[in-house]
């Protein structure tokens, strides 16, 4: 026959089972909140980082603006840094947009934590009280000596006495257990709240940047507009631009034709010296010997007719490293923007009218240095009407040109380090300081934009 203490102790005894489910829940709870937790943190924080950055070009973009607005009349250099600004600011919105959608995501998932922190909470607090209920009754109809002594034999006796052990132990782990969830629930009730503090923050933000948008593009509006008056003038500029273009054009054509030229005619002194050697060591020919001098003498020939530089080891090694800069190219100037691309493209302001740059401008702040991107060898500095002084670096078959300059600090001839200063950016009479920056591979026009890094 069984004790009715024994059902009331069993009852116990599958209470604190049930606690070791819940334990096991909660813990796996939390593991799957961490993982989700930091997932969310990396995105933020990338997020975070691109917002930083956006934020600073619009704090450089500003200060050329500032700069160009010194000059009360309006300008295409204006106008090229106001368009700019206006991508930025759309840009900051988009990031701001983002930052909702995350913070979204995570309310949801806080406020998911905290339900089932909840619902736990008070499955709990039921087994705990179902536990206190059972202990309070086997307390009123038999103690735990009765308990005990009630055994059959001592080995039962021994079982029953660390049975008592482990569910006093069980109560109390329940109990802390309670307090534990209670503790989280709280913590995740606070960061629900911080999270919509942030919320509002973050609307607040881009209310406030929507606003400054509609602005700016209120601004660039009235800047086409007084542009539009100017068309005689604006064409006239073009024109003289055209000019300086095509003598900056056929400058950096004579430099590339002059250089292959010169690798050429070196070159073929080399093969000539090498085949005197040769013929020095035998000066017996036969038949097969010449017509092999003179299959050389018409590959020298071809080499003269062919367009590239004849590169020597140097060179080559030069021209390799300069080629793996592709994509990842640092920009002239510490700061700035592309404010005209290169090819063909429609005039910002002159309708029906086409534009061709072969390289891009960068428009940057007055007095920014100008520094060359990679190892080389200056080959000329001349100042052309027009685009002010301008430095054409050589790295291998490859050549980096640099105009609108002023104060070069470089002479022909020189040797030059990346990063190295070669010259300070002009400052025309709109206020706009910018650089026009090509780079060609012999006779071939690159696109400087596939080269250069993210911006």
């Amino acid at each position: 026959m069984c004790f009715p203490t024994s059902r009331i102790f069993k009852q116990q005894f599958n209470n604190s089972t049930a606690l070791k489910i819940y334990s096991g829940l909660f813990v796996v709870l939390l593991c799957f909140s961490f993982f989700d937790s930091f997932s969310q943190t990396k995105r933020k924080d990338r997020l975070e980082a691109e917002k930083r950055q956006n934020l600073q070009k619009i704090k450089d973009l500003n200060k050329i603006i500032d700069k160009t607005s010194e000059k009360k009349e309006a300008s295409v250099g204006k106008l090229n840094a106001i368009s700019e600004r206006i991508h930025k600011q759309a840009k900051q919105i988009d990031l701001l947009t983002e930052n909702q959608q995350l913070l979204e995501v995570e309310v949801d998932e806080l406020n998911r934590v905290k339900g089932e922190l909840s619902g736990n909470l008070e499955k709990l607090k039921r087994e705990y009280a179902k536990m206190v209920f059972a202990a309070s009754k086997s307390s009123d109809r038999y103690n735990k000596l009765s308990f005990l002594f009630s055994a059959s034999s001592f080995n039962q006796l021994a079982r029953r006495y660390k049975y008592l052990q482990q569910y006093s132990e069980a109560r109390k782990k329940q109990a802390e257990l309670i307090e534990k969830v209670r503790a989280d629930l709280v913590a995740e009730q606070v960061k629900v709240l911080q999270k919509k503090q942030e919320q509002s923050q973050v609307l607040r933000e881009k209310i406030t940047e929507t606003q400054n948008l509609e602005t700016l593009k209120s601004k660039q509006g009235e800047v086409v507009e007084q542009l539009s008056k100017k068309e005689k003038e604006l064409k006239a500029q073009l024109e003289n631009n055209k000019q300086a273009v095509s003598r900056l054009e056929n400058m950096i054509a004579s430099i590339v034709e002059r250089e292959i030229r010169r690798s050429q005619e070196r070159e073929k002194a080399a093969r000539i010296a090498r085949q005197k050697a040769e013929d020095a060591e035998n000066r017996t020919e036969s038949k097969k010997d010449r017509e092999k001098e003179r299959e050389v003498d018409t590959r020298e020939e071809r080499i003269v007719d062919n367009r590239s530089i004849a590169m020597n080891d140097e060179e080559i090694k030069l021209a390799t490293s300069f080629n793996s800069l592709r994509g990842r190219m640092p920009l002239p100037v510490s700061s700035g923007f592309i404010s005209d691309h290169f090819g063909v493209h429609n005039h910002p302001v002159l309708k029906g009218v086409m534009m061709n740059n072969n390289g891009v401008d960068i428009q940057t702040n007055a007095g920014n240095d100008v520094k060359v991107v990679y190892d080389g060898i200056v080959q000329m500095v001349v100042l052309i009407p027009g685009v002010n002084m301008v430095v054409t670096v050589q790295h291998g078959d490859y050549f980096t040109v640099y105009s609108k300059l002023s104060n070069v600090t470089v002479s022909s001839g020189q040797k030059v380090k990346m990063g190295q200063k070669i010259g300070v950016v002009a400052t025309d009479n709109d206020g706009t300081s910018e650089i026009n920056f090509q780079i060609w591979k012999n006779t071939s026009r690159q696109n400087p934009e596939a080269w250069l890094r993210g911006r």
